[in-house]
């Protein structure tokens, strides 16, 4: 990337008051308030250094998902964490702004587990770099991870390295159907304690049951032994593999189960909490996933977000809306504590990023 684009930008920070950094805006519900200037980073893309014999790399923030994948798939390796929206044209810097992981997060972890360094611009028009390009690293302030969901707040990502881990040789989804989240969630449970390898597992209701889905990666030659284990922990079953099973993560991965009328919220949460949030979404016919074993919910709502948001804060959740046309982008029981706020107060004095 040349210079001349890292000091336009500088110039642009400088002279304006309020700011939000976007990318390729494919997080559609986030956007910048009235009388907020959008700073378009689109132009700060490139790969800038990937090792794959150390598992690690480093892009510009505007840098596509796809193009990162493609590169890491030339080495069998992966960012394993499932990065929503790759064939919508989502970026790096936009996963970590809005800290989205994909069903992947169940095994491996989510994208702060990932990032080891970043460098962005702070309130003051400064660049300022803080982690490192390597996996053992210890230096400074671990700035890096507050960066991850901060939507942008504290300041506007120009560099990320991360770590990367080899791509299973194939996949196996095992799916489970069940007539009642309780029945669905008493086995969800127990995989979570089994001694078997599972990368992804989400219980997706549909009509009038509840489905189980795990997935398992790694040598095709061992897929029979392990799914023969997993008898001992599910009912009847379903196996995919080959393209329909790719086929199926990559639709939940970009969306497409999402109705255009709805707008995607993003519910963290526990297992013990489904049940209730679960028994509210059917109520109002949403549709809805519990991904990363049931640690997150994924809901598609179509009616006023006003009703969500205050059903969330009654039962102390939060939600974030990612895509869709949405009034308000975070929902529920938003708390971001003095921490968070002696960081804000220490990168952006003058509040020139905005919070949405």
């Amino acid at each position: 990337m040349k210079n001349g684009v890292i000091d336009e930008i500088g110039e642009i920070i400088q002279s304006q008051d309020r700011l939000l950094a976007f990318g390729s805006k494919t997080k559609t519900a986030i956007e910048a308030p009235t009388g907020v200037t959008t700073l378009d980073m689109s132009k700060v893309k490139g790969i800038l250094e990937y090792v794959p014999s150390e598992y690690t790399f480093t892009a510009l923030a505007g840098t596509r998902l796809d193009e990162i994948d493609q590169m890491l798939a030339e080495n069998n390796q992966f960012l394993p964490f499932d990065p929503p929206l790759i064939k919508k044209g989502g970026t790096l810097g936009g996963t970590v702004a809005a800290n989205l992981s994909g069903p992947g997060r169940y095994h491996y972890g989510g994208v702060r587990d990932f990032v080891l360094g970043v460098q962005f611009f702070d309130g003051k028009a400064r660049l300022i770099r803080s982690g490192g390009k390597v996996v053992k690293n210890a230096a400074g302030f671990d700035i890096p991870k507050l960066m991850v969901g901060s939507l942008g707040s504290l300041g506007a990502l120009v560099e990320l390295s991360f770590k990367v881990f080899p791509r299973p040789k194939e996949y196996r989804t095992v799916i489970s159907s069940y007539p009642t989240l309780t029945d669905a969630m008493e086995h969800l449970i127990q995989l979570t304690a089994c001694p078997i390898e599972i990368l992804s597992l989400e219980i997706e209701p549909i009509n009038s049951s509840y489905n189980l889905r795990i997935r398992l990666g790694g040598s095709p030659e061992l897929f029979d032994e392990r799914i023969d284990r997993l008898k001992q922990f599910v009912d009847d079953i379903e196996v995919l593999d080959g393209e329909a099973e790719s086929m199926y993560w990559e639709n939940i991965n970009e969306f497409r189960w999402l109705p255009e009328d709805s707008t995607l919220v993003k519910v963290p949460l526990t297992p013990k909490l489904v049940p209730d949030l679960d028994e509210f979404l059917q109520q109002n016919r949403s549709i809805r996933r519990y991904s990363v074993g049931a640690n997150v919910a994924w809901i598609a709502w179509s009616k006023p977000l006003n009703k969500l948001d205050q059903h969330l804060k009654d039962s102390n959740l939060a939600g974030l809306t990612i895509l869709g046309s949405a009034d308000l982008i975070r929902l529920g029981a938003w708390d971001t504590g003095n921490f968070y706020q002696r960081i804000k107060n220490a990168l952006d004095p003058d509040e020139k990023w905005t919070e949405v």
